[in-house]
């Protein structure tokens, strides 16, 4: 056992007593980050627009300064680039710009402090100290190779302030000396942009290290593993050969030249993942690594929110980190809808997420909705964007019930599915719904996922299970995906790009045949 492996859980026990007292002092400790947040930026030009420094309480806060959503912060950031120093939307200076994804429209350019990026990384460390304490042995993680799928963190500049995607930000301002001597790889690779070339980069590099972590964006690391196991092998054959790698690539190809992952990566502990929610991807995942433990994290341009804390609890919303608020789901289309303190969530309840923190967001609309699943401690799960809503009947479905009805068809049938997006259309004057879904295994009952689907999604939305027994929404059906339409949609943009669970947009289906 490494010296790493030996002081970590040290540090794991040290960091989750702190992580204990915050989770069962959740309210306290949000109101206590408020507060802390608004003493430091009373003195910046919103601060002494809406008075901070007058401000003592979480109900006085909501009262004066109004929601805030992109468009209504594009003249506070206007004024952050033309003077990054200081003193527009924080007290200290910007030190980094974040281009999002640019899932729900063009990419934008947010700021990134170096108090955000404190909060931001403490996030990060907690997750990883939570998984070396949540069971003997995951210390040794710390034996081997950390992998971090990256985009680039510089792209471009504004004023001097490079411009890069989170993951590689990161790298760069966020990761504690101590893990950036474990993880690999380093901005050469981060820096790729063409997803073949990458992909292959990444590929030869998990071969020639000792690989016991993945992370990254869930779908990312998932497309990487079916290039690793259906692909590659041949290929890393022929590039590693006469190496010390040789052998290990050969020990893990089957005779039809796909690889058993399990073998290629032995001590293989943990995948850490985040972007979207990962149920429909488990089948999957559990039978090509069953020793592996999914961990994941609630992390986006903006912040860092949640993650698991203790095994099979779900995701923990970290009050140490953010000032957040939610709007009921019944109140985000409302002109002036009302928001709910921590304290006043109901479990089951689906909300809008509005995040203050020191990045320089102020009551701001995110855009992702999330599931309260628990309130002692609070947890969440069902993570999407506000507004991605297909309404072809009045039906009303969400991608939180895509996702979970995927991922409960999966568990039901065995499906082991590893790509997928929902598409609503109207044919010949009647409105349904297609599911493009790629499949690791070829014994897929159509009839009985398309049935296990629509359960659970009658279950789940009244007004679905309405209008499918009118008849007047159509019958779910399913077609195979040849190619991954994520993978597609990575190649044409950028590794941060995010998949599309439901859409109305047929492009997908021309991927598809049927089933």
């Amino acid at each position: 056992m490494g010296i790493l492996s030996k002081f970590i859980p040290m540090l794991a026990s040290k960091k989750m007593k702190q992580a204990g007292y915050w989770v069962n002092n959740p309210v306290e400790t949000i109101n206590e980050k408020l507060m802390s947040m608004l003493e430091i930026q009373q003195n910046t030009a919103i601060g002494r627009q809406y008075d901070f420094g007058s401000i003592s309480s979480p109900e006085e806060y909501a009262e004066r300064v109004p929601l805030m959503d992109y468009k209504a912060m594009v003249p506070y950031l206007e004024k952050v680039y033309q003077n990054p120093a200081g003193g527009v939307l924080t007290a200290d200076p910007v030190i980094w710009y974040c281009q999002t994804s640019g899932t729900t429209g063009h990419p934008k350019n947010l700021p990134v402090t170096g108090l955000g990026m404190a909060d931001y990384s403490a996030g990060s460390t907690l997750s990883q100290m939570a998984f070396i304490k949540a069971a003997k042995g995951n210390g040794k993680i710390f034996d081997g190779r950390i992998v971090m799928f990256g985009a680039p963190a510089k792209m471009d500049e504004i004023a001097g302030i490079p411009v890069g995607y989170m993951t590689g930000i990161v790298s760069s301002l966020g990761t504690s000396p101590i893990l950036k001597k474990i993880i690999i790889p380093g901005n050469d690779i981060y820096n790729l942009t063409d997803m073949d070339e990458k992909m292959r980069a990444y590929a030869e590099l998990t071969v020639q290290n000792n690989v016991t972590t993945f992370a990254g964006i869930t779908t990312l690391v998932l497309a990487f593993y079916r290039r690793m196991q259906n692909e590659y092998g041949p290929w890393l054959l022929e590039r590693l050969k006469g190496t010390k790698h040789d052998t290990k690539i050969r020990e893990s190809m089957n005779d039809d030249g796909t690889v058993n992952l399990e073998t290629l990566w032995p001590n293989l502990r943990q995948m850490i993942i985040t972007g979207i929610d990962t149920d429909p991807y488990r089948e999957w995942i559990s039978s090509i690594l069953p020793t592996t433990t999914l961990w994941e994290a609630y992390a986006g341009s903006e912040a860092w929110y949640a993650c698991n804390l203790y095994p099979d609890a779900g995701l923990h919303i970290l009050p140490q980190l953010n000032y957040l608020e939610f709007i009921p789901e019944s109140e985000t289309e409302k002109e002036d809808p009302q928001t709910v303190h921590l304290a006043d969530l109901k479990k089951g309840g689906r909300y809008e997420i509005v995040l203050t923190n020191l990045n320089g967001w102020y009551r701001y609309r995110v855009g992702d909705m999330l599931t309260i699943t628990g309130t002692d401690p609070y947890t969440i799960a069902s993570i999407g964007r506000k507004g991605r809503v297909v309404n072809l009947s009045g039906e009303k479905l969400s991608d939180a019930h895509v996702s979970r009805a995927i991922a409960h068809a999966s568990v039901k049938t065995g499906a082991e599915v590893l790509d997928y997006t929902v598409v609503g259309q109207v044919t010949g004057g009647l409105p349904h719904y297609i599911i493009a879904a790629m499949f690791r295994n070829d014994n897929v009952d159509a009839v009985e996922f398309v049935g296990a689907f629509e359960d659970n999604i009658r279950t789940h939305n009244e007004e679905f299970r309405i209008v499918r027994d009118m008849e007047a929404l159509g019958a779910t059906l399913l077609m195979k995906m040849k190619s991954s339409h994520y993978e597609g949609l990575v190649s044409e943009s950028h590794i941060q790009r995010k998949p599309v669970p439901l859409t109305t947009d047929t492009e997908v289906l021309a991927l598809c045949e049927a089933y």
